[in-house]
């Protein structure tokens, strides 16, 4: 078969050539055209000098949510296509259309953003080829656009998958993204001493289960995990509460009552918030951590206490120091080892792997059959930056059990703040943008410090990006922008 030169004009006409045929005589095969750009399984539009839309295809459909009618004499514009290293608009198409052009124009091949008929900016590849009249002048643009949340979602998978260290994880967690392995060696070293702990991470992060799987590596694992939530009670309640008190001790005393401490001898006392601690408390606990002694409220006797303190706050506590809110004395004290949970939108790969936990947790729980999540909501959960971390994404799950009213989860399923764009905005605006390795910011980089990174990774561009603190992204087009050969 031997198409027309020009392959976009062919396509777009639906025209091809066939020798050999009828005795070898060629014979013109007209064919529809609708057919083959539905076909294509690559979302495919054609723009025309103006930049306005021509054709549409299915995928394209289903990509952006648009569909033929809507879209056909539009812009580019509307779909909005921008960087994603750092949001900037992409204006690609219009650097492209010179009227009268003759010179070869290369073909551009990026990796951007474009937002959907809902507001939704998902990753996509854009392919643009110039097309041009028989004269070679450019009339038009061919774009094909490869849908990459797929692919990140199966990289993720390949990933959780990789090397034998993907075990299963300690205790209770979730998760086996490289953020996630560093926490369970941690856990695992803790496990093997009797030191103070300090657990560090956000809200909804999963402390009180790293708590949990560091008493079951512990040699106090058949002794109880005794548990006490510093910010739920007023100073004198918690005082009580943690250490006891003997009859008359106040208003209310009728009788003698042990407290935290003693319920957990031989085991470990998990103190959660404690950045919450008044100084009189934190006075008191410091006693208990460097004497293992401490006394009931109204009672002169010392005790002795066989515990352990595993303490956890989402405060920064060394800021907190700083101020003179917190002692500085406590604080090295219950910081002789600490473990930094990541937040959720860190560790995006693990976001899968909670999702279905919680969907089996969910069946379990109401007796329904929900084994499907369709690949618009999966996107959803994957691309949200989560503020509420864990706790969040399971508490989306339990109200997608409450709407779905069949065996599929949808994205009309999922609360309305994380499928809906300017809500999603809003929630994630202060949040950090994500983990930032610690090793040279993006403004700094140069393309001397490119090659050497690639150079020492093999030119796996996953990992030069981890080290350079960027995304991937911006590696390939800081290749591109100045040329740096990758090593083969």
């Amino acid at each position: 078969m031997k198409r027309e030169t020009n392959i976009e004009q062919a396509f777009l006409r639906g025209f091809f050539r066939v020798e050999g045929l009828e005795g070898g005589a060629a014979i013109d095969l007209k064919v529809d055209s609708d057919l083959i750009i539905d076909t294509i399984p690559d979302g495919l539009m054609v723009l025309d000098q103006g930049c306005r839309i021509q054709r549409w295809n299915q995928a394209m459909e289903r990509i952006s949510g648009y569909s033929e009618d809507e879209i056909i004499g539009s812009t580019c514009s509307v779909l909005d296509f921008r960087d994603p290293a750092d949001g900037s608009k992409l204006n690609v198409e219009r650097q492209c259309l010179l009227s009268g052009d003759k010179a070869r124009i290369a073909p551009q091949e990026i990796e951007c953003t474009l937002k959907t008929k809902h507001g939704e900016d998902i990753p996509v590849r854009k392919v643009t080829r110039v097309i041009r009249d028989s004269a070679g002048n450019a009339v038009g643009l061919l774009d094909v656009l490869t849908d990459l949340r797929p692919l990140r979602r199966l990289e993720m998978e390949i990933s959780r998958l990789k090397g034998p260290e993907a075990a299963a994880p300690p205790g209770r967690l979730i998760g086996q993204s490289r953020l996630m392995k560093g926490v369970y060696q941690r856990i695992r070293l803790a496990g093997d001493s009797d030191v103070t702990i300090l657990i560090e991470g956000e809200t909804g992060t999963g402390k009180e289960l790293v708590a949990e799987a560091i008493h079951l590596e512990s040699s106090r694992r058949e002794k109880p995990l005794v548990k006490v939530n510093c910010s739920a009670l007023s100073e004198a309640l918690l005082e009580s509460e943690l250490f006891g008190h003997v009859r008359g001790a106040f208003t209310g005393a009728f009788s003698d009552k042990s407290g935290r401490i003693e319920a957990a001898e031989g085991g470990a006392l998990f103190l959660d918030e404690v950045g919450d601690l008044s100084p009189v408390i934190q006075l008191k606990l410091l006693r208990l951590l460097q004497e293992h002694e401490y006394e009931r409220v109204g009672e002169s006797e010392t005790r002795r206490a066989d515990i352990r303190i595993i303490a956890a706050t989402h405060r920064d506590l060394k800021r907190r120091v700083s101020e003179g809110r917190f002692r500085k004395d406590f604080y090295y004290r219950i910081r002789v080892f600490a473990i930094q949970v990541p937040s959720l939108r860190d560790r995006r790969e693990d976001i899968p792997l909670l999702y279905e936990e919680f969907i089996g947790r969910m069946n379990r729980r109401t007796g329904k059959s929900i084994d499907c999540l369709l690949a618009d909501a999966g996107n959803c959960l994957v691309d949200y930056c989560w503020p509420g971390n864990v706790r969040e994404l399971e508490n989306a799950i339990e109200h997608a059990f409450v709407t779905c009213p069949d065996n599929c989860i949808r994205i009309d399923d999922l609360p309305y703040e994380i499928r809906t764009a300017g809500r999603r905005n809003d929630e994630c605006a202060d949040l950090p943008s994500g983990h930032r390795s610690p090793v040279q910011p993006e403004q700094t980089i140069t393309p001397e410090v490119l090659r050497k990174i690639l150079r020492e990774t093999g030119g796996n561009r996953s990992e030069t990006a981890r080290r350079l603190g960027v995304d991937r992204t911006t590696v390939w087009r800081k290749i591109k922008k100045w040329g740096v050969e990758p090593p083969h």
